[in-house]
């Protein structure tokens, strides 16, 4: 018994891996390459896009229409750095901060943008999570033109 505790205290604590460090990777690559229907493919069908602005964009063909749009007009380089996952039951949250350069096409100008997000994923009875709600909030920060 002795033997076990002294086991217990002495090994290191090791956090559990961030299960959604994967999903936001894949997610932002798939944007990134302009894949539309990967990108929304990690949407339920009824999900939310919260917008910068406020703006509710409401279920999977609103989300991939938005998509279709900003893949076609910018260029995206995408980074997160989760602060916070909390899961319960068939609910999770993945909260934290981003930074995104748009690049517009037409222009080549590019555009930063910092600030925070919000995603709630839903397990689905095939076990995956898919996001139900996503939120960012964050300022425009600067404009200029991007080098080719």
């Amino acid at each position: 018994m002795r033997s076990l505790l002294l086991i217990l205290i002495v090994l290191p604590q090791v956090a559990p891996a961030d299960p959604f460090e994967k999903l936001r990777q894949e997610w932002a690559r798939d944007l990134h390459e302009k894949r539309v229907e990967a990108s929304t493919a990690f949407y339920a069908a009824d999900a939310v896009f919260i917008q910068p602005d406020g703006a509710r964009v409401k279920g999977s063909a609103a989300i991939r229409s938005l998509y279709e749009k900003v893949t076609s007009t910018f260029d995206s380089s995408l980074n997160f750095s989760s602060d916070r996952v909390e899961l319960s039951g068939d609910l999770a949250y993945d909260s934290g901060t981003y930074t995104e350069t748009l690049v517009t096409r037409a222009t080549h100008k590019s555009i930063l943008s910092k600030g925070s997000y919000l995603t709630i994923y839903r397990r689905g009875k095939d076990g995956k999570w898919k996001i139900v709600e996503q939120m960012w909030a964050g300022p425009l920060i600067s404009s200029q033109n991007a080098q080719r």
